[in-house]
């Protein structure tokens, strides 16, 4: 029979009611929080017979306290079930944590649990049902509490059909009966149809968004919902915005599911179209320029990940809009929620791809009124006048009111109080409207200095090799200095500068001693293996193949020293070096070093070379260097270097006859000799002894792969004179490299050079020491040493025994667009331009040759340099060149 709220048995116990009355979501009252909904009607066996609880008659009735079928909850309510199930697996209460509120403990006079029974459960034991319930043996019965705790209970998701009942089993005593039908449990995800992405790397995908797939626990339809919608999301950041994800439940045992997760992957859909809707002031077109992460599709985009819809990307370029209104006076703009819709050009189609979609993206703007700028106030600045601080911002009254202007003056304040120790310090700005304007807006930029702050200790870690102080002399602050962030910002990036040391990507732990204004700062790092040791074998242009032993580090010993020893021979000759150089001699910004050498080359046997010629030359430098600012050094270097250089010419018969070379290339110019078939051989050698002052500057961010930064120098070679030596010249040469980030992965990059030789006392200068260009290291696409003086006709200048001489003067430029495609991977688009000149045709740039091409670069731990694959092509080639070239080296351009 049913019970009504309020209502008391006279006999066989109470119906344990409760005030009020209520029903769980789906229309069905099952006793939450009103506790006696229904009585079963059964005899207890033994000795269960007895006088109820409270007097009054025996027991032997079952009274169901809360009732829930699974049927009715998710046909009609759709419950959500919680994760309950992962914190509370059914087994031992000792493994749960504990319940919120512990049960009352048993009071005279009132009945107390003597039993927990479970009835239908195979894994759920009374332990779970007494951590669910929030109920144990000997605690006072309390239906009401036990009827909240029946909602914890469902929610756990751990059953699909529960009910609990209690029984008089004796005077003061009863018994809980609770029925369970248990949910079936996964045993194991199975992906089905996924091929553009492994199943791995989907695992891997879904462990990031932190939606694993358990196994061994309770199937539940939200779940698979929450699966199902991460593997949507994860596909849709790969481009794949059609796909379509279907859970497949099957048996696997008793009890047990197993689930299959078909996946019709379909193909990379790319935004084909970005409209916007409300925009009157500026057009679609302009509108789309303002977005820097989302790009339409297109030729020039082919491998772009900024033609696949993302909703990070989309958060960071819904601000690039809003910003690019507020920089035109529209500071009410509303960029409301993108909708993206997939248009099928085939509806017909059996798969997602055979569909073959098409995005559109459309964008509401609420573009409000454009207002002008009034009146710029400071508020709360009282360490620097307020004439002084709105100095910094590029406003004037009755322009347009531009965000990004004044958010750069609010820039240049912070930094203007960071580099005086207010580290704390921040501006914000609010916008007044004016009511004798409607149209204007006055500024108010208030200022919040905070407390100064002074350096207090300085430490690193993550430096395991090198010593503290080869880093600390890096930083321009000294403890207990002012805290200037804007120096110490400086200094940091002349850390990693160093190329041994790379920066975390959060470098700086600040700790702050706010009692003596003291904020002490650990750098974070990691150790970068600059350290280059090398057998084996190689190949580049100029050297052929070669084999070698090379050690090169730039932190010998960890103290910051410079050392390079190299043997190295090959196809075009051999050589020794070794170099050592101290960048903080006794400690202070001085560079010392030197450098000694022997070596062999005979150019004769690269390919295009127009002379048999070998080159031996051995020698040395010194050089000393003072630091002079933060980027900039000022050297001079000493060079000695005597060559002993032999080169032939191969002679025809008769004085009328024409030269030509061994490679069977007619001279440019007429010449008549000796008469004779052989090769003969010159030998040209001589000292050469020169100093060369230099000034050199670079703010590059990495020595070996730089992405931001400039460099320059200039030096003078004065070789001859007060020195001595067999050859008297000056020799200037400058040259300027800039690396410009464009975004995350491309990078702007560009070297001009040049140089010009003169001699000094009429001897000329030695043919091995003009300039030649040409090669993967000059103009790339050309063969090595190929670029020298030629006329309009392709005729090479020489000297009296026909040998080809290099140039009296150069210049070189280079352009390169770099793509990063993940890990040590760049792909170069480049174009060089340059020549050589002889001294009678000036600065002819008629006479410049130009290449480009693609490069593709790796970057190997193991090396200093970069491995590089360049395919050149030569537009204009003379009729002894290829128009086309692939070369492999080591190393870079600039």
């Amino acid at each position: 029979m049913a019970g009504r709220p309020g209502r008391r048995r006279r006999r066989g116990g109470r119906a344990a009611a409760a005030p009020g009355g209520g029903a769980v979501p789906g229309g069905r009252d099952v006793g939450i929080p009103n506790l006696a909904p229904a009585l079963g009607r059964r005899r207890p066996s033994g000795p269960c017979r007895g006088r109820a609880p409270g007097g009054g008659g025996t027991g032997g009735r079952v009274r169901t306290v809360a009732a829930v079928l699974i049927a009715v909850l998710a046909g009609a309510a759709g419950v959500a079930w919680a994760d309950e199930a992962a914190k509370a697996p059914a087994g031992s209460v000792a493994d749960q944590p504990k319940a919120a509120e512990p049960a009352a403990a048993p009071e005279a006079g009132k009945p107390i649990v003597a039993e927990i029974k479970v009835v239908g459960g195979s894994t759920i034991t009374a332990d779970t049902v007494e951590y669910y319930l929030n109920v144990s043996q000997g605690d006072v019965f309390d239906p009401q509490a036990i009827a909240k705790s029946f909602r914890r209970f469902w929610d756990s998701g751990l059953v699909e059909d529960l009910k609990v009942e209690y029984e008089d089993i004796a005077p003061g005593k009863v018994r809980l009966i609770v029925t369970v039908r248990e949910r079936p449990k996964v045993t194991e995800y199975l992906f089905k149809g996924n091929k553009k992405l492994s199943t791995s790397s989907l695992r891997e995908k879904l462990d990031t968004a932190n939606v694993t797939l358990k196994r061994n626990v309770p199937l539940r339809s939200s779940e698979l919902k929450r699966i199902k919608q991460a593997i949507l999301d994860v596909y849709a950041k790969e481009g794949y915005a059609s796909a379509v994800v279907e859970p497949v439940v099957s048996d696997d045992g008793p009890n047990q599911r197993k689930v299959t997760l078909e996946i019709d992957e379909g193909a990379k859909v790319k935004i084909g179209e970005i409209r916007f809707e409300g925009n009157k002031v500026f057009s679609n077109r302009r509108l789309r320029m303002a977005l820097k992460k989302t790009k339409e599709k297109s030729v020039l985009r082919l491998f772009s990940k900024k033609t696949i819809w993302s909703k990070e990307t989309w958060g960071e370029d819904s601000e690039n809009l809003k910003k690019f209104y507020m920089n035109h006076g529209y500071k009410d703009i509303v960029v409301g929620e993108p909708q993206v819709n997939l248009i099928a050009r085939n509806p017909a189609g059996r798969t997602q791809k055979e569909k073959n979609f098409r995005m559109v993206v459309t964008i509401p703007v609420q573009e409000g009124k454009q207002f002008k700028m009034g009146d710029l106030s400071i508020k709360g600045a009282t360490v620097f006048d307020g004439d002084k601080l709105r100095k910094l911002y590029d406003v004037k009254p009755g322009k347009t009111y531009n965000y990004s202007k004044v958010e750069d003056g609010n820039e240049a304040v912070r930094n203007l109080y960071q580099a005086r120790g207010y580290i704390y310090s921040y501006t914000n700005q609010a916008l007044v409207e004016r009511k004798d304007k409607p149209d204007t807006v006055d500024v108010v930029v208030s200022v919040y200095e905070g407390d100064r702050f002074r350096l207090g200790r300085l430490e690193f870690a993550g430096n395991t090799k090198t010593q503290d102080k080869v880093m600390r002399r890096e930083i321009r602050l000294f403890e207990g200095d002012w805290m200037d962030m804007s120096l110490f910002k400086k200094s940091m990036f002349k850390v990693n500068q160093l190329g041994y040391f790379k920066l975390k990507e959060d470098p700086l732990d600040f700790k702050f001693d706010d009692k003596n204004r003291l904020v002490n700062v650990t750098i974070k790092g990691e150790e970068v293996g600059r350290t280059d040791i090398q057998f084996g074998f190689g190949y580049s242009e100029l050297e052929g193949f070669f084999g070698q032993f090379m050690f090169n580090t730039r932190n010998f010993l960890g103290r910051g020293e410079i050392l390079g020893v190299g043997v190295q021979s090959g196809a075009t000759g051999r050589s020794y070096t070794l170099s050592f150089s101290e960048p903080y001699f006794l400690d202070k910004r001085m560079l010392v070093g030197g450098s000694i050498y022997n070596q062999t080359v005979d150019y004769s046997a690269l390919t295009g070379s127009l002379s048999d010629y070998v080159r031996k030359g051995k020698g040395g430098s010194l050089v000393w260097g003072l630091g002079v600012s933060d980027f900039g050094q000022f050297s001079v270097t000493y060079g000695y270097e005597d060559v002993y250089a032999s080169y032939s010419v191969l002679r025809t018969l008769g004085p009328d006859s024409p030269i030509t070379y061994p490679h069977g290339r007619p001279l440019p110019t007429p010449y008549t000799g000796i008469v004779t078939e052989d090769k003969f051989h010159e030998v040209y050698s001589g000292i050469t002894s020169s100093l060369t002052p230099g000034y050199g500057y670079d703010s590059r961010d990495d020595p070996f792969d730089p992405s931001q930064g400039i460099s320059y120098f200039l030096r003078v070679r004065y070789a001859g004179g007060p020195f001595g030596g067999d050859f008297d010249y000056l020799k200037p040469e400058w040259g300027v490299t800039l690396f410009h980030p464009l975004s995350r992965r491309t990078i702007f990059a560009g070297n001009f050079e040049g140089g010009i030789e003169k001699s000094l006392n009429g001897v000329a200068i030695p043919f091995y020491d003009r300039y030649r260009l040409g090669g993967e290291r000059s103009l790339r696409g050309l063969e090595w040493y190929s670029v020298l003086p030629r006329t309009k006709a392709g005729a090479y200048f020489v000297d009296a025994n026909g040998v080809q001489l290099g140039g009296d003067r150069y210049l070189q430029l280079n352009l390169e667009y770099q793509v990063k495609l993940g890990g040590p991977l760049k792909l170069i688009f480049f174009s060089d331009i340059g020549n050589t000149w002889y001294d009678t045709q000036g600065w002819d740039l008629g006479l410049v040759r130009y290449t480009y091409g693609t490069e593709l670069r790796i970057f190997l731990p193991i090396f200093q340099a970069p491995l590089r694959f360049i395919y050149g092509i030569n537009p204009r080639p003379f009729p002894d060149e290829k128009r086309s070239n692939f070369q492999f080296s080591i190393g870079s351009t600039f």
